[in-house]
């Protein structure tokens, strides 16, 4: 179905011609398990953003994602190489807020996330989209007061397992050196502390909780910032 990446090999050769050809300075990420896997994937990346782009398996579609600061805040679909090369450029290579790629790029759709994170507000979106998701309703009564504490609600949430766990930074991957903490399922509005390593700290409801993650916090916390672990 690929021909125009038969032409060339491989899907990095493809796109790393393609790229030659707009006089774009961008080229795949190569992989060391190149001879392992077939290639169906591709990576570029560019400072603080990267794509990923896959091959779909039963028609003939190229599909990107977009990411930046560690998250993913948009996806598309087109049949056009030298489409696909020109929307990775774009993205990577401007400064350009999510609406601004997909208003571009009608095919390219933003997640529903994308504006908070374009517009700074990736925590408050976090907290909020824990309030009112129903799948969450054990970590419910501890939410409520934990974002608006000023130490905890400036963390960004995020879950593992049913875990509530809490980052420096506001993409992934995550910052992992904060308490957790697991509601107790037979014992409504009771919540379980646990260190980052997985030993128990407490048991309480949740000011108690709350109380118990913040005793037990890192030195110098400071509120989540944009980035990955790895950029602090």
């Amino acid at each position: 179905m690929y021909l125009e990446i038969e032409k060339y090999g491989n899907i990095n050769n493809a796109l790393n011609s393609e790229f030659a050809k707009i006089k774009s300075p961008l080229r795949v990420q190569e992989s060391e398990s190149i001879d392992k896997f077939p290639l169906t994937y591709a990576l570029v990346e560019y400072r603080n953003k990267f794509s990923q782009i896959y091959l779909a398996g039963k028609k003939h579609v190229f599909l990107p994602d977009f990411w930046r600061d560690g998250v993913c805040l948009a996806n598309g679909q087109t049949n056009e190489l030298n489409e696909l090369v020109r929307v990775v450029d774009f993205w990577l290579l401007n400064d350009v807020s999510t609406n601004e790629l997909s208003e571009t790029f009608i095919w390219v759709k933003p997640n529903k996330k994308a504006i908070a994170f374009d517009e700074n507000r990736a925590v408050e979106y976090a907290w909020n989209s824990y309030l009112k998701n129903e799948i969450f309703k054990d970590f419910q009564e501890f939410i409520e007061i934990a974002k608006q504490d000023e130490i905890i609600g400036k963390l960004f949430p995020f879950t593992s397992l049913m875990r509530l766990c809490f980052s420096r930074c506001t993409g992934y991957p995550y910052t992992y050196d904060i308490p957790i903490v697991i509601p107790i399922i037979d014992e409504k509005g009771k919540y379980e502390v646990r260190s980052s390593n997985d030993v128990i700290i407490g048991r309480g409801t949740a000011i108690q909780t709350l109380k118990m993650l913040k005793s037990h916090l890192p030195k110098n916390i400071k509120p989540a910032v944009k980035g990955t672990a790895d950029d602090l």
